[in-house]
């Protein structure tokens, strides 16, 4: 499912590109189930099943967990939280469904077509499970994985030495990306400006920073809604947000990213691995059991100090801007 030379030239001319029908519903039934099964665990985890829990359908019982104990979702999300605290109880989730999301043969295709045949996965992903904004309390709608998603640029989220990395972000549809349901948008072109816009740093943790709204309103902004199934492509320096969730239904996407090996990631203390390779196929990592070592090792030397965990701080300097009030 490689890109056509069109489709790279509007990808290269917008800074995005959406894609439908990149993975079947049989391609994503095993993501459903999985996470399913997890909601029931991290809820019986944490007490929240109660005699009627097993009446509600999969998007009553997230909506449900995750607006009485919006914390649960660091056991949801596919990343280690940005912590140099972590301990062996830190949540992520490391599931089989959800490597061979990562690895599905379409996705690398399409991700080979932009960054080469050694196609390395970036630790910078994301889960992100949006219930109706009206449903979440204030922590909620302060964590942009399951609220609304300020503009940004993802260049700008990474340590600044990856700032010329060639990292792609594939943005995967789970569920419809509507409009109503808060869809991305994004400003056309403007992943060909020469320095990255000013971020503020996030009120909420390290991943919220975000481009005050004065910077973005002189600006076009197109709608990036897209099917169940579907992709979308962005560009690292391309100005884009999410508009909060106003239906009654899950909004529901991974933030994948992909790279060319002998690049750095911009979150080195996370790991990344060779996905598919041309070159060294010796490297490729190919079984779930894998890459959740990957993620244990990680979460270890974290713990016990062999690595230090160091991200992005580099918007602190505005934190007493005007524009960041």
């Amino acid at each position: 499912m490689k890109l056509s030379e069109r489709q790279i030239n509007d990808f290269e001319r917008d800074g995005f590109l959406i894609l439908n029908d990149v993975l079947s519903e049989s391609d994503r039934a095993p993501i459903y189930a999985e996470y399913e099964a997890l909601v029931d665990q991290i809820a019986r985890d944490r007490n929240h099943i109660h005699s009627e829990w097993h009446t509600l359908t999969f998007e009553q019982r997230f909506t449900h967990l995750i607006a009485t104990d919006p914390a649960a979702y660091e056991f949801l999300d596919i990343s280690l939280p940005l912590s140099n605290a972590l301990t062996q109880a830190s949540g992520m989730h490391t599931g089989p469904a959800v490597f061979n999301l990562i690895t599905h043969p379409n996705l690398l295709d399409i991700a080979e077509s932009i960054v080469g045949p050694d196609v390395v996965s970036n630790p910078v992903q994301h889960v992100r499970i949006k219930p109706p904004e009206n449903a979440l309390n204030d922590q909620g709608r302060g964590n942009s994985n399951m609220a609304r998603t300020g503009w940004h640029q993802d260049a700008a989220v990474l340590l600044e030495h990856a700032e010329q990395s060639p990292i792609l972000t594939v943005w995967v549809a789970m569920s419809d990306a509507t409009s109503e349901m808060g869809c991305m948008h994004a400003v056309p072109g403007s992943h060909r400006w020469p320095q990255l816009g000013q971020h503020c740093p996030g009120k909420s943790g390290a991943g919220e920073i975000y481009i005050p709204k004065p910077l973005v309103e002189e600006y076009e902004v197109e709608n990036l809604a897209v099917r169940a199934g579907g992709v979308v492509l962005l560009h690292k320096n391309t100005w884009h947000g999410a508009g909060p969730n106003q239906s009654d239904r899950l909004r529901w996407s991974f933030d994948l990213r992909y790279q060319p090996p002998s690049y750095a990631t911009g979150r080195e203390c996370f790991p990344e691995f060779y996905a598919r390779s041309k070159h060294h196929p010796e490297r490729v990592i190919s079984h779930p059991s894998q890459w959740v070592k990957l993620w244990q090792t990680a979460r270890e030397n974290i713990g016990n100090g062999v690595t230090q965990a160091v991200f992005n701080e580099r918007w602190e300097k505005f934190r007493n801007d005007p524009l960041c009030a």
